[in-house]
């Protein structure tokens, strides 16, 4: 039985989850988002309308508009005094009906109270970075409503430069009837742009305002209890100091059995003129038409693929929701291995941003091939991994577009006079990397590699990251095979040559007799080795040693058996076992964190993304299910009310601290979604892009007897049926297209249309 069907459901013709009750685990969060460009804005929206909301510019310069736990909607019914909110808290009015939806483009809360409904609909226009809160009022009763509507957001206003430098706030903040509403200013001397300014205005008559939290809260400054649950009116008093607010009120009057509206706009200018025009180009019905274009677009994404593996929840997750999360992963974040690593899943479903992305991150990228930690913000840290995710994304584009004109793009090198192509790009990152090496002819981890929590400190000294290698070898695989279809022989043979070159050094120095080892310290201290007390092996470097081929069969088999045997945890798979108990300098800030949470211990579930695919590339079926089942939101053995997580979203952890066992962390924002895709589209299900066209090559669990999966693909859409009755769960074992046998497992490269393929594993 499902462990989400306590707290909700999908809503398949919908493409919406409904939570029916107002006490979740916890707030779940919903995001929604502008399209990617010079001005983005990430809102983060939980089951009572409140989260918190990010603007960014075209530099990276980041201003946190709202913080957590400080924007809410409140309907006052002028005649009984009574004071509500459409999901019933903060106020403590409580209400009947309670629902909220969440879509992919908007969320909609409401609920009922003394034959009121409101309803509050909070979504981000795509063309514009504000976020829009339309409450719609339904009168159930056979009277007049006289009633008042509030709106109120406290700003925080502080930030980052381009350069990822706070900025804290000396704010103030003035009522403005000629905006409709409020707007804050940030004074603080090193605000970088004049745009550290917030606003939340009405497209109606505006009845009051107030630009400050304590003009609208009572002396125990509790959103529960606003000083409008006594009959207070907002008086338009301007606000000084840290804890500038805006609040807004609309009086208004409803018929029997009438609706109304009040349409509210949150966003970021840089003058109250530029606050007026919008407000002069927004209506009520601009702003319906503009929710449905999103409603559209999100809706276009989703259609891309579609799967059905049987269970219903997770088959929901994938189909309506996990594109969103692809997409929105971009918002507000700029890190080179982060964006990258999206794009080779986001192209499946939105190519050209995937390709913008992916350009625009090479822009960052150095003359002699290596990359900053993150590009808007800039952050200089060296990564160590960073030059190899060009060898992942890269190739990643070109198999899902058939398109090799990509490598001959022209994008600039940062700080820098020289420009390459997208192939010169790669090849200087790999080169990079093969020179850049250690004592033991590895690469070097420098500041830390994908796991941030391998900070260097003082006391490190020189270390050598396995899993980069790793990568490297990857990287080198895929760059051999493009240069082979490019016809450069040479650089194909240089790939080669040094493929083989690491992979002995990997399996002559990294090899620990049952796996291999994470890093290699300068002073011989080996991270991730059975002869240590903590720490005595890492989840990575078993996954990349078979995803980058270095692993000979019997080593891959024994690693990955050592993972089920040692990592795997009925709530996912364990980054590093055991977790460390005590700081250790040589490891890095992941030491020092409680064990058993996040990357000390607990359960990373974009590691398990790796750790699955692996299971694919071996054959192994059972466990790459397993995989997928263990990170899914539905798992039986965590069930929703224990890991709290969303079941809209996959989440970045899942705690293995006793106290908090299984408990979902960081939820939408995270690599996961985009491994986790690839890994059941691709490799699971074995719609698999490739240069030549799509393959077919499922590794099915016999949990599975039938499958379904629906993929465009270049033009054309191919909806593809697996027959794995016979249990054997690797390969394809008949093929057919429109009715037609063909040999082999790869697909012909249709010109349009949608065409039957018929699989039997």
């Amino acid at each position: 039985m499902s462990t989400i069907s306590k707290y909700g459901r999908w809503i398949e013709e919908e493409g919406c989850f409904e939570l029916l009750t107002n006490d979740p685990p916890r707030k779940w969060t919903n995001v929604h988002y502008n399209d990617i460009g010079p001005d983005e804005l990430y809102s983060e929206v939980t089951t009572l309308g409140d989260g918190t909301t990010y603007v960014r510019d075209d530099d990276g310069v980041t201003v946190t508009l709202v913080g957590w736990d400080c924007s809410y909607v409140y309907v006052r019914d002028e005649v009984s005094g009574t004071v509500f909110c459409p999901a019933g808290a903060p106020a403590p009015e409580p209400v009947m009906s309670f629902s909220c939806r969440y879509w992919p483009a908007k969320t909609e809360i409401s609920g009922i109270c003394e034959g009121l409904e409101a309803t509050q609909r909070i979504f981000v226009p795509r063309d514009h970075p504000v976020e829009v809160w339309t409450v719609t009022l339904r009168n159930l009763t056979d009277r007049p409503r006289r009633l008042s509507v509030f709106a109120y957001a406290m700003f925080q206003l502080t930030g980052t430069d381009a350069e990822g430098r706070y900025v804290g706030k000396d704010s103030y903040a003035e009522v403005l009837p000629e905006i409709g509403g409020v707007l804050a200013t940030n004074r603080n001397t090193f605000c970088p742009t004049d745009r550290f300014k917030g606003y939340l205005i009405t497209l109606q008559q505006m009845a009051g305002g107030e630009g400050y939290r304590d003009h609208f809260l009572r002396s125990e400054f509790s959103v529960g209890t606003p000083r409008i649950l006594f009959g207070y009116d907002l008086r338009n008093r301007p606000g000084y100091g840290p804890d500038c607010a805006a609040a807004v009120q609309v009086k208004l009057e409803i018929g029997p059995k009438a609706t109304d509206r009040v349409d509210y706009v949150l966003g970021q200018a840089g003058s109250a003129q530029e606050v007026a025009a919008l407000r002069e180009e927004l209506s009520p019905q601009k702003l319906d038409a503009m929710c449905e274009e999103q409603m559209r677009i999100e809706r276009e994404r989703a259609g891309q693929f579609r799967v059905e593996t049987g269970h219903a929840d997770q088959d929901a997750l994938m189909n309506h929701f996990v594109k969103k999360q692809l997409y929105s992963y971009l918002i507000n974040k700029s890190g080179f291995r982060d964006n990258l690593q999206m794009d080779n899943a986001l192209c499946m479903v939105d190519y050209e941003a995937a390709e913008r992305n992916l350009l625009r991150a090479l822009s960052s990228q150095y003359a002699d091939g290596s990359a900053p930690h993150s590009f808007r913000p800039l952050n200089r840290l060296q990564y160590a991994d960073k030059p190899a995710w060009t060898m992942l994304a890269i190739p990643g584009l070109i198999k899902e577009s058939g398109d090799l004109a990509l490598l001959e793009r022209e994008v600039p090198y940062f700080e820098s006079d020289e420009t390459g192509t997208v192939w010169d790009h790669m090849l200087r990152a790999m080169r990079y990397l093969c020179g850049d090496l250690g004592q033991s002819g590895l690469c070097n981890q420098h500041h830390a590699d994908w796991n941030d929590g391998l900070e260097a400190t003082q006391e490190a000294g020189e270390r050598e990251s396995v899993m980069v290698t790793e990568q490297l070898c990857y990287g080198l695989r895929e760059v051999e095979e493009l240069a082979l279809l490019r016809g450069e022989v040479e650089v194909a043979a240089e790939c080669r040559q040094r493929y083989d070159e690491f992979a002995r050094r990997l399996n002559e120095v990294a090899w620990d007799g049952e796996w291999y080892v994470r890093t290699i310290c300068g002073d011989g201290y080996r991270i991730g080795s059975r002869e240590n007390r903590e720490g005595q092996i890492f989840l990575n470097t078993q996954s990349w040693a078979v995803l980058s081929g270095i692993a000979p069969p019997d080593r891959a088999k024994q690693c990955m058996d050592a993972v089920e045997e040692r990592i795997k945890t009925d709530v996912g798979y364990r980054i590093v076992a055991p977790p460390y108990t005590n700081y250790d300098p040589r490891v890095g800030r992941m030491s020092n964190s409680m064990p058993g949470q996040a990357e000390n211990g607990g359960c990373y579930n974009h590691a398990a993304g790796f750790k699955g695919v692996a299971d694919c590339v071996l054959g192994r079926a059972e466990q790459a299910w397993e995989t997928f089942r263990k990170v899914a939101p539905d798992n039986p053995a965590n069930p929703v009310s224990r890991s709290k997580n969303e079941p809209f979203c996959f989440t970045n952890f899942f705690s293995t601290v006793p106290q908090i066992y299984g408990q979902a962390g960081l939820p939408m924002r995270t690599g996961t979604a985009g491994w986790f895709t690839v890994l059941l589209v691709e490799w699971i299900l074995g719609a698999r892009r490739s240069y030549r066209g799509l393959l077919v090559d499922p590794c099915l669990a016999r949990e599975v007897p039938h499958a379904h999966v629906v993929r465009t693909f270049r033009g054309a859409v191919y909806d593809i049926t697996l027959d794995n009755e016979a249990g054997r769960g690797k390969g394809a074992r008949s093929v057919s297209v429109d009715g037609e046998a063909i040999e082999g497992n790869l697909l012909p490269v249709f010109d349009g249309g949608e065409h039957e393929v018929e699989v039997v594993i």
